[in-house]
């Protein structure tokens, strides 16, 4: 029987997990290697999509616990980060392109070969997402998109890049590249669970259809496949620039470079803490 403190820790995890699924820059599998729930956790789901008769007590306590932690957690953040983005987009922003360069940074440092197919490959990833702003296109402009079914197919999009996002880039990077993140946490917000069963429908299709193919990615092409993502994701800031022509003075871009300086921190952090987590626990 477990104690109270297992509760505890897993409900407070939790927490600490939702909270990561909708900040920009962060991501619930960082957070649950962080708090050393990572492994116990995919163990349990391998056999809850494996072999669902061998599933423990404990296991059925833990996903009960981190549920717990994780639904309440992911509403009230959802709320305060629209109402903050409403609020104070500039500084939001600016704090969202320092997740994002820290993100870069630490997928970099991954690519041991550097070479001409890496650089095409990065240029590749650029021109994904800016040739089509330049022609004033996002997926999310799309007059498709803009009907019900197609905002419907949207939202199932989303879901499905999500759930092939790799942990150092986080999930809501990706629904910014899709134009998707203030309408998701908007859904939150207001309840639409029709909205969030359709991204979640498209989130555990894709878990289980594209988490191989990734995989098979990054162990045959991990070179090209991080270049092409770090191209994703610069080209990404071209559509949160919070400045405009005419906003361009001293203050506003000290206050940015703080701001994106503390995001890159913030980031990389994390992310250093979540490497140092997972050498101890191999050690």
């Amino acid at each position: 029987m477990e104690k109270p403190a297992f509760y505890f820790k897993m409900i407070l995890s939790g927490i600490l997990m939702g909270i990561s699924m909708v900040l920009p820059g962060t991501s619930w599998p960082v957070m649950a290697i962080i708090l050393g729930v990572y492994e116990p956790l995919m163990l349990a789901l391998n056999k809850l999509f494996s072999a669902p008769k061998t599933l423990t007590r404990h296991d059925v306590k833990l996903f009960l616990s981190l549920i717990i932690g994780i639904g309440p957690a992911v509403f009230v953040t959802a709320y305060f980060i629209l109402s903050l983005l409403m609020k104070f987009a500039f500084e939001i922003n600016a704090v969202f392109i320092g997740l994002i360069l820290g993100s870069v940074y630490l997928i970099y440092i991954e690519i041991k070969k550097k070479g001409f197919s890496e650089f095409l490959w990065f240029f590749l990833g650029i021109a994904v997402v800016v040739v089509p702003l330049l022609f004033g296109f996002k997926i999310s402009n799309l007059r498709f998109f803009a009907t019900i079914f197609g905002s419907r197919m949207l939202d199932f999009i989303s879901g499905l890049i999500v759930s092939t996002s790799l942990p150092a880039i986080g999930d809501t990077i990706m629904l910014l590249l899709l134009g998707n993140y203030r309408h998701l946490l908007n859904a939150v917000r207001t309840f639409d669970f029709t909205t969030l069963l359709i991204f979640l429908s498209g989130f555990l299709i894709g878990f289980f259809a594209f988490v191989r193919i990734i995989g098979s990615l990054l162990k045959n092409y991990r070179s090209q496949t991080y270049a092409f993502i770090i191209g994703l994701m610069m080209a990404s800031i071209t559509s949160i620039w919070p400045f405009t022509r005419h906003t361009y003075d001293l203050s506003r871009v000290i206050l940015f470079m703080i701001l994106v300086a503390g995001g890159f921190l913030i980031s990389f952090y994390l992310e250093k803490i979540s490497t140092k987590k997972v050498k101890h626990g191999n050690g």
